[in-house]
């Protein structure tokens, strides 16, 4: 099994690209709880990266398919949406229906960079964490799941022989 943990950057304050100090602090407290990592991606903005390393991890390897979504799909999506709502607008199967397949394939793409029985951290951002989720768990029952995703809370995802096994959420 591989494990790949999903976590959304820690607290700014717009239009800044960086943390601010209590962000830095609350990526610290999460980061104590995690284990080790073999792999580390973030997006290429500062913030993620800054999480990452505040966390306690190097970063391997910046990707840009977490770093920006389609621009077509924020005429679908309003960034900031639970989890039911990017899933409705999923369902719709127009943009970002097409962005959540190609999301599956970006995650699968991650699971081949790691061995069996290893783990890599991905930090990225709302909205993108939540539609790749629903893009990999189509059947999850997110009614349950709540608010949307808050500032370094993730989704661990559990893969074999490059299948969705299981998931769970991670709330800070």
């Amino acid at each position: 099994m591989k494990i790949i943990e999903f976590r959304r950057h820690s607290i700014r304050i717009r239009p800044s690209p960086h943390l601010t100090q209590e962000g830095v602090m609350k990526a610290r407290k999460v980061g104590d709880t995690l284990g080790e990592f073999n792999l580390v991606l973030s997006s290429n903005a500062p913030r993620a990266v800054e999480t990452a390393v505040a966390m306690g991890y190097a970063v391997d390897k910046i990707v840009d398919e977490i770093s920006k979504a389609l621009p077509e799909i924020e005429d679908e999506v309003t960034w900031g949406m639970d989890f039911v709502q990017y899933r409705d607008a999923i369902r719709k199967g127009c943009k970002t229906a097409e962005y959540a397949t190609k999301m599956v394939l970006f995650v699968k793409d991650i699971a081949n960079l790691i061995s069996e029985g290893e783990s890599a951290l991905v930090v990225g951002h709302g909205g993108w964490l939540e539609i790749t989720t629903i893009g990999c768990f189509p059947q999850e029952e997110y009614e349950k799941w709540g608010d949307p995703l808050d500032t370094c809370e993730g989704i661990r995802m559990y893969i074999t022989n490059n299948e969705f096994e299981k998931i769970e959420l991670l709330r800070a």
